[in-house]
């Protein structure tokens, strides 16, 4: 696994492999003649929060950015994600580097539980901080970044779509079965979605969900 071979969340336990990482990233950059910013994105910590001793060790190696998903490798997303966190990662980083300009300093951007644009721009001004990275919201939804809302066919058309370029682009590599976390995104909040999740749970290639997906907008048409 990843974290078996010392890498992602390990890397909390050892900083000196953590800062090695990021000055490796930052020297390859520079060698290959690139301005390509280095970020590092991180938990507060691995059972508890540590950010008082673990983001110095980041900072101190300079990255361009950090964002600070507020919880812990033990919490995954069982929790909420604790903003105050974000908002102790800022004054963390202020304190840290105050003698550097503003634009020198490391950008700290909150990560965790934001539904939508508005609310990420709320919590990261409530935290002060710089920005804020979304994850989970963009599943199903990848009209989030101002696209006008969409129907119910177009966005189930999306998914088929995806589903094949899944199927192109890493189905040699990787189970179908990953592709059924975002059949759960975009499959919600109409009549008939439970039922049609239910079905494409059951599909083992985009042939099939294309079929059960025409099926149902053919079924749909008076209502969609």
């Amino acid at each position: 696994s990843i974290e078996k071979q010392g890498a992602g969340a390990a890397m909390i336990k050892n900083p000196r492999r953590a800062r090695a990482v990021i000055r490796a990233a930052m020297e390859g950059v520079a060698d290959g003649g690139e301005a390509i910013p280095v970020s590092v994105k991180t938990r507060i910590g691995f059972n508890k929060n540590e950010l008082e001793t673990w983001l110095p060790e980041l900072l101190a190696e300079k990255p361009a950015m950090i964002t600070v998903h507020a919880r812990t490798r033990k919490d995954m997303s069982k929790v909420p994600a604790r903003w105050e966190h974000v908002k102790c990662a800022v004054e963390i980083r202020d304190e840290l580097q105050k003698t550097l300009q503003k634009n020198e300093q490391t950008l700290i951007f909150g990560n965790g539980d934001i539904t939508d644009l508005e609310d990420g721009r709320n919590k990261a001004k409530a935290a002060g901080a710089d920005g804020a990275m979304l994850g989970r919201a963009i599943f199903g939804n990848p009209w989030l970044f101002g696209v006008p809302a969409i129907s119910i066919e177009e966005k189930l058309w999306v998914m088929v779509e995806h589903t094949a370029l899944f199927e192109e682009l890493l189905g040699d590599i990787k189970n179908f079965a990953i592709m059924k976390k975002h059949f759960k995104a975009y499959v919600n909040g109409f009549d008939g979605a439970v039922e049609l999740r239910g079905r494409l749970m059951e599909t083992e290639t985009a042939d099939q969900v294309k079929n059960i997906v025409d099926e149902f907008l053919t079924s749909q048409k008076p209502l969609i």
